[in-house]
């Protein structure tokens, strides 16, 4: 990391002591957290100490070997979740969904790249015995887990193969666990994880962390990358309402922006900008070319999907997004809008702007909206420390990669 980016990072750090996470503030949904904060502490055991007692009043999560009775059994089961000793875990996933899991985790089916790619964070890697499709088609970003046996293609899970590997737990996104637990439980237990949502990241973070016995590296991701997005809130939330930028965010489908309750738009929350089509209905809406030319943005920013011939990590050549840029900003009538005289049109990754490193994508964000507030940040050092430090990999964004365009020139 340069020397920038390492005194942004002490910046953030003493940040985090003076202010609340980035994230949305949430219960993490595990029982044993009996005073519904966060984490799984002592003081989840004080707090049930003052139930048993009578002077705090039973909580959802109290019940921490969830045997439907709230005692002294409690007590010993936070106890051993914090010494990292339980036998078992309760926890509310991401669909709604209570499941128990015996534990130890020893292997685990990515039945989500963002799973894996979280997996990988939390140096769990090597229980990873059975992988989707689009984690082998990234051998690079994946170079050891794109060799596994491949249990799930697009939306199809190969059920037979999944219950042949015998693993101890499947994890993959909320909104197909219950259907995948018909099939596969009570044989192979499933849990709901999406890791697409930016404000609901640290939370699925901790919750991952717990359930492979590993909390304190989860926290030594989550305080990484909320460092750095605290820092972002703090100077934003300064800037009156008048001067915060207009922003029209469009999706790799062409006319396709981001409306209230998309993840794209989230990021723009983050980075301080005013998402033009915030009032428009639908998380993705569809526009017409001249409603965006009558709104008139100062920042434009198209998204591209990874693996496509524009950029990703397989990708080293810009001329492919360099045109990419030119046809956008050429529309016709778009000459006249701001962004496109002022050349503030980027493209962007969802390498980088979706999934477990969408906060590399808010610092870009942050730097095309504000240059002057954020000279001292450096997203593609930021990057690096992410690929580096959490994802294990030995990968030069000096060398390869393409993931923004233009490129950032940092001071």
């Amino acid at each position: 990391m340069n020397q920038l980016a390492f005194g942004l990072m002490v910046l953030a750090c003493t940040m985090l002591v003076i202010m609340p996470a980035v994230a949305d503030d949430y219960t993490l949904g595990i029982f044993g957290n009996a005073n519904m904060d966060d984490t799984i502490d002592e003081y989840d055991i004080k707090y049930l100490r003052g139930i048993l007692d009578g002077t705090n009043e039973a909580s959802e999560l109290a019940d921490a070997n969830y045997d439907g009775v709230i005692d002294e059994n409690d007590i010993s089961q936070i106890e051993m979740i914090v010494a990292g000793e339980e036998k078992e875990l309760t926890i509310i996933d991401s669909a709604d969904r209570t499941v128990t899991l015996k534990c130890p985790i020893k292997s685990v089916v990515a039945l989500g790249q963002s799973a894996a790619e979280v997996i990988k964070s939390l140096g769990a890697e090597d229980r990873i015995v059975g992988i989707e499709q689009y984690i082998a088609d990234k051998p690079i970003y994946f170079p050891e887990l794109s060799k596994l046996p491949i249990v799930k293609s697009g939306s199809e899970v190969d059920y037979e193969k999944v219950l042949e590997i015998k693993p101890d737990l499947a994890i993959g996104y909320q909104s197909s666990a219950a259907g995948w637990a018909e099939k596969l439980e009570p044989h192979v237990k499933v849990v709901g994880l999406g890791y697409y949502q930016p404000k609901r990241m640290s939370q699925e973070v901790a919750m991952l962390g717990y359930i492979l016995g590993v909390p304190e590296r989860a926290y030594e991701f989550i305080d990484f990358y909320e460092g750095y997005l605290n820092t972002i809130q703090k100077r934003v939330s300064e800037l009156p309402e008048e001067e915060r930028v207009r922003v029209y965010l469009e999706q790799n489908n062409d006319y396709t922006t981001s409306g209230n309750g998309s993840g794209t738009n989230e990021l723009c929350e983050l980075a301080g900008g005013v998402n033009i089509a915030i009032d428009l209905v639908g998380s993705y809406p569809v526009v017409d070319p001249e409603w965006v030319i009558t709104e008139n943005p100062e920042v434009m920013v198209k998204s591209v999907n990874h693996g496509n011939k524009y950029a990703g990590y397989e990708k080293d050549s810009t001329e492919d997004i360099d045109e990419l840029r030119a046809s956008f900003m050429n529309r016709i009538g778009w000459q006249m809008i701001d962004a496109v005289q002022n050349g503030r049109v980027f493209i962007w990754s969802d390498s980088i702007n979706a999934k477990p490193s969408f906060f590399v994508g808010v610092t870009y964000l942050a730097k095309w909206l504000y240059p002057d507030l954020f000279e001292d940040l450096d997203p593609q050092a930021i990057h690096q420390e992410y690929l580096t430090r959490f994802q294990g990999l030995d990968y030069d964004l000096d060398e390869h990669g393409v993931f923004v365009y233009p490129p950032l020139e940092v001071s």
